[in-house]
């Protein structure tokens, strides 16, 4: 029998239940590398080494004397709220009008791009977001944004970012796919983390929440591309377990999200240079991966999709963008994700 309509919907689809992707993974270049990286939590880190050198030159030593990749947001967000050392909040503030500078003017780059075209708002998700400093980053970006004349507005994600780009899957899953069931499986895999969940499809103002997640900082462990696939087909078979302890009924469907140029047939084009191994690699498709791990849910078929994480972190934000007609997403992680909607007059939960 051949598939419904929707679940004849491909890999990497630009025609989603609630919205059309108008692009995704822009790859602007500049100065021989990607314009993007400028505005990533990479960079950001960067900017505050630069900082921290040129303090250490005149005898000081902010937030100590380990590299600063290890520095927690959560001592950046104390030097940023609560100061008790001046040269650490000299050091940040230098940074975050820096890097403010930076997306945007990254982000003035990408509305001047056809598919970015009457943008009206953007919401930016990825790691550096669930601190305080990548809030008040986002803030100054958009004053910037404004003096250069875009009436955009720049809107943090409301879900934690680790959660974004799992509730995503909630709005561009096939319908059918997640029909008669409570919950489903989705997986986010990043340049640093990996985290496989299990998503609750609640109703009201509720909206799908993320019920059980396991995160895993395979960038510790500098494994490869065979390691992470294994790691995620474990990860998502102890979910399924979960589920079944917590009483929950299971679509059988399971969304990945990861970053780069995603095909129709779930093979990746590019923009996988942070994921560890080839990606890109004939013969390799992670659906298919997947697909033999976990080739059932509940006794039926598993609906297995891939698309760009960037899109669907995005999308976990579309409950609030529905007053707009354009609106875009950047993903602020170990590089810069993004894509840009353009909202349906009919969506699922109207």
């Amino acid at each position: 029998m051949p598939d419904a309509p929707d679940l004849a919907m491909p890999h990497g689809a630009a025609d989603l239940p609630v919205a059309r992707v108008e692009s995704h993974s822009l790859e602007i270049r500049e100065d021989g590398g990607f314009l993007g990286d400028k505005a990533s939590e990479t960079a950001f880190r960067e900017l505050l080494d630069l900082w921290r050198d040129r303090l250490a030159d005149a005898g000081s030593t902010p937030f100590g004397e380990g590299p600063t990749e290890e520095i927690e947001r959560d001592d950046l967000d104390e030097a940023l709220t609560r100061p008790s050392d001046p040269d650490e909040a000299e050091a940040l503030e230098r940074t975050l009008d820096a890097f403010a500078d930076d997306l945007a003017g990254v982000l003035d780059r990408f509305l001047h791009v056809p598919s970015w075209a009457g943008v009206e708002r953007i919401v930016c998700g990825g790691g550096l977001q669930s601190s305080r400093v990548g809030v008040e980053a986002v803030r100054r970006a958009e004053r910037r944004l404004r003096a250069k004349g875009h009436c955009v507005a720049l809107r943090s994600l409301h879900h934690e970012p680790d959660d974004g780009g799992m509730i995503g899957w909630a709005h561009a899953a096939p319908r059918s796919a997640l029909e008669g069931g409570e919950a489903f499986l989705a997986v986010d895999i990043g340049g640093t983390n990996l985290r496989c969940g299990i998503v609750a499809l609640g109703a009201g103002a509720a909206g799908p929440q993320v019920v059980h997640r396991e995160k895993w900082c395979h960038a510790d462990d500098e494994p490869s591309r065979e390691e992470v696939v294994d790691r995620l087909a474990t990860l998502l078979l102890d979910a399924v377990g979960e589920a079944e302890r917590r009483g929950l009924r299971l679509a059988p469907f399971v969304g990945l999200g990861c970053p780069g140029l995603v095909r129709a047939d779930g093979t990746l084009a590019g923009g996988v240079q942070n994921l560890p191994g080839d990606w890109t690699e004939d013969g390799f498709c992670l659906p298919e991966r997947v697909r033999l791990s976990l080739h059932e849910i509940g006794g039926q078929p598993t609906v297995i999709r891939l698309h760009n994480d960037a899109v669907i972190q995005g999308l976990s934000e579309w409950p609030f963008m529905r007053d707009v007609t354009r609106w875009a997403a950047v993903t602020i992680g170990t590089g810069l994700g993004n894509c840009a909607f353009r909202n349906r007059e009919a969506t699922r939960f109207d």
